[in-house]
């Protein structure tokens, strides 16, 4: 156990340009998240005990030091703990509410995102955030990953069931909350390139037709998926069996779902979770520029930044599918 006078920091702290919006995002170091969750590695970053609130205060406090003289400019606040800040066991009611008082010195607040399983969205929790925060529209994070009910049951052990999900969905739609879903990109470990960009694609045209049936915003989080240290995915890995989807397969997925209207954010961190070869920069024809590209896309949602590296990627499928003349 930390000592009594040891000032806890959050997990992460940085800022980024998430759609155009400065977001201040924070992971708060709380007790382990209680799912076990196949290819995650997060909670080893937890505590794995409760923490008393005075703890999460501290770090709240801290937090807001560090960006002391910067604090107006950002319009998008993103909190999360490595598992589910609605989580009241492990973010108290009181951690909450002192967390968005704080919050009132980001004085254009546009949006509050809260990462969260869905089992702790309930309409009274929700009422009581609508109160405590200036933010202009209330958004929550949810790591739904990928809509074959197999892939996110069994594989990646999200449990998480689809029934749930959709209900949650229904009640943001009425509560006028947006939905964040990550969704992640070649997730499961047999799969070849073709098959991973097939079910992001399906996840995300799944989202898409059950938030526009339940009249809830949406934004999709797409994650390409790399190998996390200690997971199954890294044996599977090291002996040659898994390769990490191909950053031109992110391209791709933004491509064949953009006639759907719904804003993507990518993913292009493995959060210091790999040993540095278990991601998309493995590949030989692994290009930087398109990592550029798509930062840019993440600002911006210029889907022309993206359509030169487009072209060419669908260039070259079309020349391997050629037939060879002897």
């Amino acid at each position: 156990m930390e000592g009594k006078d040891e000032v806890l920091r959050p997990i992460y702290l940085g800022k980024r340009t998430f759609l155009g919006l400065k977001d201040l995002v924070i992971a708060f170091y709380a007790q382990k998240c209680p799912f076990q969750c196949s290819y995650c590695s997060l909670p080893t970053k937890s505590h794995p005990e409760p923490l008393p609130v005075t703890q999460i205060k501290q770090q709240i406090d801290w937090t807001f030091e560090q960006y002391a003289n910067e604090l107006s400019s950002f319009q998008q606040l993103s909190v999360g703990n490595e598992g589910s800040i609605l989580d009241r066991e492990r973010f108290p009611k009181e951690a909450i509410a002192y967390l968005l008082e704080q919050a009132q010195a980001l004085s254009y607040l546009k949006v509050l995102s809260l990462e969260t399983r869905p089992e702790y969205i309930l309409p009274a929790t929700m009422e009581e955030i609508f109160h405590l925060t200036h933010a202009d529209l209330i958004d929550v994070t949810i790591g739904f990953e990928t809509q074959d009910d197999y892939l996110r049951e069994v594989i990646l052990n999200k449990t998480i069931r689809r029934k749930t999900f959709e209900s949650k969905i229904k009640l943001l739609g009425e509560m006028g909350i947006r939905l964040t879903s990550y969704v992640l990109l070649k997730p499961g470990p047999t799969m070849t390139e073709e098959e991973g960009v097939k079910e992001a694609i399906l996840t995300i045209e799944y989202l898409a037709e059950v938030c526009q049936k339940f009249g809830t915003d949406l934004v999709i989080y797409l994650n390409p998926v790399y190998v996390a240290i200690g997971t199954p995915l890294a044996k599977a890995f090291s002996l040659n069996q898994y390769k990490p989807v191909r950053i031109q397969s992110v391209v791709q997925v933004i491509a064949e779902t953009s006639d759907l209207n719904v804003p993507i954010y990518t993913g292009l961190w493995s959060e210091n979770n790999t040993d540095g070869y278990g991601d998309y920069t493995v590949h030989k024809d692994y290009q930087p520029e398109i990592r550029n590209a798509l930062k840019q896309f993440n600002k911006t949602q210029d889907f022309d930044l993206l359509e030169p590296f487009y072209q060419i990627e669908l260039d070259r499928r079309q020349y391997q599918s050629l037939p060879i003349l002897l």
